[in-house]
């Protein structure tokens, strides 16, 4: 037989256990942001720049599951969230934009009376807005033909990859 006082401690602890759910038992604690693997392993994901990177996250972390193509974010709160510069913002929003990460649903601006943000939808997710289904349309993304990836822009090697490497002459003496 069970002591009393051992079941009343049983039941608050299987309570309080409880309490972190719902009806439905979804926990009532926290969200989470879900980077998929083959996302992260696309040619696109690696060509943006960690600000670009950031700035996602920031997207995907307003996104609840409901609010896909309600996704409001503005230049300057994606800059004062990422701390980087508005232009820094503007840049990585266009090129998650154009890399297919993220596409604009209802354009903002300051053309109203009341500013207004510009809505995104991440392009991994159905739409809440227009019903539309995910695109995916980083997974189409390829680089530029002809794109060099080096600092100064210079496609040209230091060092021939052919044949042999031949000396300076030296010079003749008079």
């Amino acid at each position: 037989m069970v002591p009393v006082a051992l079941w009343r401690a049983l039941a608050s602890l299987a309570g309080s256990m409880a309490s972190n759910h719902n009806k439905k038992g979804r926990s009532k604690t926290g969200s989470f942001v879900m980077l998929q693997r083959f996302m992260m392993d696309s040619p696109a994901w690696g060509d943006l720049t960690p600000a670009a990177r950031s700035i996602y996250l920031e997207v995907a972390k307003l996104y609840n599951g409901r609010n896909n193509g309600f996704i409001a974010l503005s230049v300057r709160d994606a800059a004062e969230r990422c701390r980087v510069n508005k232009d820094t913002a503007a840049k990585s929003l266009a090129l998650l934009q154009g890399h297919g990460f993220i596409e604009c649903v209802t354009p903002g601006g300051f053309s109203r009376k009341i500013r207004h943000a510009t809505e995104w939808r991440l392009s991994i997710e159905r739409c809440d807005k227009t019903q539309a289904l995910p695109t995916k349309a980083f997974m189409r993304w390829r680089p530029p033909p002809g794109e060099c990836k080096t600092r100064s822009g210079n496609s040209a090697l230091s060092v021939p990859s052919f044949g042999t490497v031949t000396p300076f002459p030296t010079p003749k003496r008079a």
